[in-house]
């Protein structure tokens, strides 16, 4: 039976798992990172394939990333992220009929998005006297947690409180909440939509900026923060799956794996989802609520035309089963004569389950309806990615359960997007995570 030390272990290669162990490792401390997957990323990662970069699920980045952005700049990558000074969506519905959110860079936030929400096509002005009521109630909730009543409501049902018509709530909140929380808004908690929005465009003006990579997401991360450890004496290692803590004394001192190794450690971090972390032979003092949090479904389509169908960087889908369309021929800079679309299925749980081409007739069939051209268009490759525990499912009564990221017991500690940051279960999330769990461990 195999035996190793280190100062620090982290369970899981992902960007929790990843900003721990680069922030510990900048302190002196020497650190493992277990990851049992042979990819790079953890559960935000790119691959080729038929020369296809495809990322497992198209990420959009905010300038609200703060703890994410201080992340790659630490292992220089933050060139590999581009801000856009515009804060422009486009939205699209079957038939080709377009509306525009386009919030002046000039106003301070929230008035911005005031404005841009004002000058919203279809959505009448009757409609739009509503945003009194909702600029109220966020303002009420500016900081702090989000009071219990609210949270246990979804986002339909406070959204509906609010008196914002289902039209209004059709064309702007539901493709941002499905965005946000990979969750339907019918089942997804409001709390998570409300800390994110009030993050978003109720801090300042930088935080509404999209970013999105110019790279696939591991080139983005995952290389250079291996790189970032190894080169301060720590390792990253891969097909390493744990499947139980070692416990002595009422302290965590290790990790077995299930390929009959000990990994020691003076503490561990792990940044495992709830629903892989429970798997594991845990002690008595870790079990609790967490254990009940559920995953979320997303999937992603990667589509090679050959020809342009759309200039844009990226769409919402209204009234379709399609909820974002993203040109990654502009945003990566690919060269043409073609186009390079990645497709993006939030809370995919009634599509998870099929095959990879009723999937591709779906996204084909939204596609014809919404882009004008994409019929003429020939699909030279495509390639279907099925996450089915993509994200944590935030439905209501789930952030009490959330654990806070550097808690657990002595030697041990949570992290990861799912835990309680005062975030919706992001990248964004996860980074907070990593840094909270590397400053208690």
């Amino acid at each position: 039976m195999a035996s190793d030390k280190t100062d620090a272990l982290i369970l899981g290669g992902g960007f929790a798992g990843l900003v721990c162990a680069v922030c510990l490792a900048e302190k002196g401390r020497k650190v493992l990172v277990l990851e049992k997957k042979t990819h790079r990323g953890g559960r935000a990662y790119s691959f080729e394939e038929n020369g296809l970069d495809i990322d497992n699920g198209q990420h959009l980045f905010m300038g609200c990333y703060r703890a994410t952005r201080r992340f790659l700049k630490t292992i220089g990558t933050q060139d590999r992220l581009e801000i856009y000074e515009d804060m422009i969506v486009d939205y699209i519905e079957p038939g080709g009929k377009k509306d525009r959110l386009d919030c002046p860079s000039w106003l301070p936030a929230p008035y911005h998005l005031a404005a841009g929400l004002l000058g919203l096509k279809g959505v009448s002005l009757k409609e739009k006297t509503a945003l009194f009521a909702f600029d109220l109630a966020l303002k009420a909730m500016k900081v702090g947690p989000i009071p219990q009543d609210v949270e246990k409501m979804t986002v339909r049902g406070w959204l509906s409180s609010l008196d914002i018509s289902r039209n209004f709530q059709n064309r702007f909140f539901d493709p941002a909440a499905i965005g946000i929380l990979n969750e339907r808004p019918e089942i997804a908690s409001s709390a998570g939509f409300i800390q994110a929005l009030r993050e978003i465009f109720f801090s300042d003006r930088g935080s509404s900026k999209f970013a999105l990579a110019k790279t696939g997401l591991s080139d983005l991360y995952a290389d250079a923060a291996r790189d970032f450890i190894e080169k301060r004496e720590g390792r990253v290692i891969s097909t390493a799956k744990a499947v139980g803590l070692i416990e002595e004394g009422g302290r965590v001192v290790g990790v077995k794996t299930d390929m009959d190794s000990r990994f020691t450690a003076d503490h561990i971090v792990s940044t495992l989802p709830p629903w892989e972390l429970k798997k594991l032979d845990l002690p008595a003092a870790l079990h609790g609520p967490w254990e009940d949090l559920a995953p979320a479904p997303i999937i992603g389509v990667t589509l090679l035309l050959d020809r342009p169908v759309m200039s844009e960087r990226f769409v919402g889908l209204l009234n379709a089963q399609t909820h974002w369309v993203f040109n990654r021929s502009r945003i990566m800079g690919l060269p043409g004569p073609g186009q390079v679309l990645s497709v993006v299925i939030s809370g995919a749980h009634e599509q998870i389950g099929r095959l990879p081409e009723k999937i591709r007739q779906t996204v084909v069939g939204d596609l014809s309806a919404c882009l004008p051209g994409f019929s003429l268009a020939k699909i030279v490759r495509w390639k279907v990615v099925k996450e089915p525990f993509a994200t944590l499912s935030p439905t209501p009564g789930s952030e009490a359960k959330r654990p806070e990221p550097g808690t657990g017991m002595p030697g041990f500690s949570f992290a990861g997007d799912w835990t309680r940051t005062g975030l919706p279960a992001t990248i964004e999330s996860a980074c907070v995570s990593g840094y909270a769990a590397a400053s208690r461990a």
